[in-house]
């Protein structure tokens, strides 16, 4: 399919839309991640942002808190696919939940409630165009049948 030409409604449920859940996720938690780092050297804490690299807190690039942590958060609707990752990517290192977790996990949420009345517009759009159409198909058949009987 050629889904990068125009834009395509994704079922939930089809693995498309796992996969961009996951890309989207993980760059939400990116940017979060970048944001905290530039609050941190903005305060003057480059101690902590370097130690918050180090420890892959705040990397994306193989380190605890990367994209396995994004693929764990994203992965709890999944049936245990990404679930299982979750709590040793996300709270490796620390004993309950910080902060940011529950930051990156309210944004998720906000994103996909905004991706899900997203999706329901273009299949309400695409159900009232249909509709459009076939009432205009029943009312010009219609008017053709009464022409015919004059």
């Amino acid at each position: 399919t050629n889904q990068s030409s125009h834009k395509m409604h994704i079922h939930p449920s089809s693995p498309n839309s796992s996969q961009s859940e996951d890309d989207a996720a993980t760059k939400i938690q990116a940017g979060f991640r970048g944001y905290r780092v530039r609050k941190q050297m903005r305060q003057g804490s480059k101690g902590a942002a370097a130690n918050g690299i180090a420890n892959g807190g705040s990397g994306s690039i193989g380190g605890v808190g990367g994209p396995s942590a994004a693929v764990g958060v994203v992965g709890r609707n999944q049936g245990g696919v990404g679930g299982a990752g979750a709590g040793a990517g996300a709270g490796a290192g620390h004993g309950s939940v910080t902060v940011e977790d529950k930051s990156a996990t309210k944004i998720q949420a906000n994103v996909r409630g905004f991706l899900v009345r997203k999706k329901q517009k273009v299949a309400t759009d695409a159900a009232t165009k249909i509709q459009a159409s076939f009432r205009g198909f029943r009312t010009r058949k219609e008017l053709k049948s009464i022409k015919k009987d004059k």
